[in-house]
């Protein structure tokens, strides 16, 4: 049988085939591109929370104290104010932790690093002893 009689047979069965194999490595760039830019779609929705979080230290100038390192809290003990946004601070965290966990976002940066400064301070630091039995206890 020469290759044009095996064609002429099952040609439409080689056709079916090379349209499934095109169709599975199709719909798997596809995927790895649709991944990929809800990974960046994620990070993006991430840091404006970021932000809209952090912006609040020079839009409302009494949570200045909460980045001093300096701060005697016997003298002056958190305000109301201070907790809620150390309270968003830890739930933002959270919130990251957990989409890292699950590997929604991409991150080669130091957030390990910043969260250890953050709650080196001693504004974050007391908050966070006061409100950690209501958090995720892998936080």
């Amino acid at each position: 049988m020469s290759i044009w009689q095996w064609i002429g047979t099952h040609g439409f069965e080689l056709i079916q085939a090379v349209g499934i194999v095109g169709g599975l490595a199709f719909n798997g760039i596809a995927l790895r591109s649709d991944d990929r830019s809800r990974r960046i779609s994620n990070l993006l929705i991430l840091t404006g929370a970021h932000r809209e979080i952090w912006t609040q230290l020079y839009r409302r100038p009494e949570l200045a104290r909460v980045l001093d390192s300096q701060m005697d809290l016997t003298r002056a003990p958190v305000s109301d104010f201070e907790a809620v946004f150390v309270t968003f601070v830890i739930l933002h965290l959270g919130s990251v932790r957990q989409a890292m966990r699950e590997g929604l976002f991409w991150t080669g940066q130091a957030i390990e690093r910043d969260v250890r400064w953050f709650f080196s301070l001693p504004i974050p630091w007391t908050d966070w002893q006061n409100s950690r039995s209501f958090q995720d206890p892998d936080l």
